[in-house]
């Protein structure tokens, strides 16, 4: 997919601060996001399903941090990516990844 990710200063705060929100969390950096968007594997849900404001869930490896990645973002009106949150993957999130399943989404 391979799309940029726009994030503002607060919600870049945000994901850099979850360590200091959650025991034995990990904080997020922003360009660690963009290399979940160019994982070849990428899992894109759009919209996602859990979602009640129609964000996007991708779901993806990111070299740098050494793991697989949920960011959660929604589309502007002209179709830009900007970012809300991002954790790493755990649970039903990694095991959709690690089985390719796209939940009948198009790729």
């Amino acid at each position: 997919m391979g799309e940029d990710i726009n994030w503002d200063s607060d919600a870049s705060a945000y994901i850099r601060s979850r360590v200091h929100r959650y025991p034995d969390g990990v904080s997020i950096e922003p360009e660690w996001t963009q290399e979940v968007m160019a994982d070849v594997d990428l899992l894109a849900l759009e919209p996602d399903p859990k979602s009640r404001m129609g964000a996007s869930r991708f779901i993806g490896r990111s070299r740098s941090a050494g793991r697989v990645i949920v960011v959660i973002t929604y589309r502007d009106l002209d179709g830009d990516l900007h970012g809300i949150n991002a954790w790493p993957a755990t649970g039903a999130d990694l095991k959709a990844y690690q089985q390719g399943d796209d939940h009948g989404q198009d790729e």
